[in-house]
């Protein structure tokens, strides 16, 4: 298009040139100036008329490759982008560089949707095969005991028990749930204030010492930092909770007998550092990536000997997240973990 423009231009010039040698030149001259100056602008005039043909020709070209190759591209019959090598104009390449952006954004959000729809199958199947292991169990306690157990008094205070330790798995599984749900939906609202976070740890550890005695485990709170310092940190207390108690609890359930839980708070900078250190069954280096997945489970037997929903370390994971902060865990396979987390300090 600027080269048509150039070649008016140059005609404009052309004749008034000519119209000034006119005025300037004798009068017998006059005729040749005038015809001279209308064959080289008729010269101009037509190789900007061929030029401007070939472009429009050549633009109607790369602008059927370039829709061709986008359709194939929205079509998905291709992965390949438009090449640009084909496009000498300079503005079809900007086309081109940007429906090539919008192609790959739209590949990511389609590779994005597909790893989703693959994660959705996977938390149905779990969360189905988690509800029916429980149900199925109070099923068959309950049918033996209608089928005649209930006269044995032995068999009956067993089997109301073990149906009951079965509807407490389904309480804690159903509870997980929504609590993850609406963590992920943003319907949970974060309530932050600044709170002692000496005073918090010390009263979850007196609160949880009954359930590591029980386990033949040793609880204990170490605080290592001076009486003066600033303890407070920054925080929705009652979420923070909730996460020390799922850590302690954890780390008391796959210990090992007369083992050790040390909860602890080191003040570094303006950081206040929760620490969860037990000395129990360890975490194998292959699952530590994976430890905070829904429903994952290092050691499968173990964990529903135990109890827990499966959902416990995701919990934990979101709402550490939703503090600003990451959730840490050091482990050594039969030996121990570690599992920390920051606060801003006050």
């Amino acid at each position: 298009m600027k080269q048509r423009e150039y070649a008016f231009i140059g005609v404009f010039a052309l004749l008034f040139c000519s119209l000034f040698l006119v005025l300037l030149l004798p009068a017998h001259l006059h005729s040749a100036v005038v015809v001279a100056a209308l064959l080289i602008a008729g010269a101009v005039a037509t190789w900007a008329f061929l030029r401007y043909r070939r472009l429009s020709q050549q633009l109607t070209t790369q602008l059927e490759v370039l829709a061709k190759a986008a359709l194939e591209m929205a079509r998905r019959e291709t992965e390949n982008h438009i090449d640009l090598q084909e496009l000498p104009l300079v503005e079809l390449r900007l086309i081109a560089e940007a429906i090539n952006t919008m192609a790959t954004r739209g590949k990511g959000a389609i590779a994005e949707m597909k790893r989703l729809e693959r994660v959705r199958s996977e938390f149905l199947g779990n969360v189905s095969h988690e509800l029916r292991t429980p149900i199925f169990s109070v099923q068959g306690y309950l049918e033996t005991l209608i089928d005649g157990a209930m006269d044995d008094p032995n068999v009956c205070e067993d089997f109301l028990n073990k149906a009951h330790h079965n509807v407490l798995r389904l309480h804690t599984l159903l509870t997980d749930l929504i609590e993850i749900s609406r963590i992920e939906s943003g319907e949970m609202r974060m309530s932050f204030r600044y709170f002692d976070a000496d005073a918090f740890l010390r009263s979850i550890t007196e609160e949880l010492r009954p359930t590591a005695q029980i386990a033949d485990v040793e609880l204990s709170y170490q605080p290592p930092f001076q009486a003066s310092d600033n303890r407070e940190v920054l925080g929705d207390r009652d979420r923070i909770k909730q996460v020390m108690v799922n850590l302690i609890e954890n780390a008391i359930k796959y210990n090992k007998p007369n083992g050790t839980v040390t909860v602890s708070l080191e003040l570094v900078g303006k950081r206040g550092v929760f620490r969860v250190t037990d000395t129990g069954i360890g975490i194998p280096e292959g699952d530590l990536g994976r430890i905070f997945e829904r429903f994952y489970r290092v050691s499968k037997d173990r964990s529903r000997a135990v109890g827990g929903s499966g959902l416990g370390l995701a919990i934990v994971k979101h709402i550490i997240e939703a503090h600003g902060s990451a959730i840490t865990v050091n482990s050594t396979y039969g030996e121990g973990s570690t599992f920390s987390f920051w606060l801003k300090r006050g």
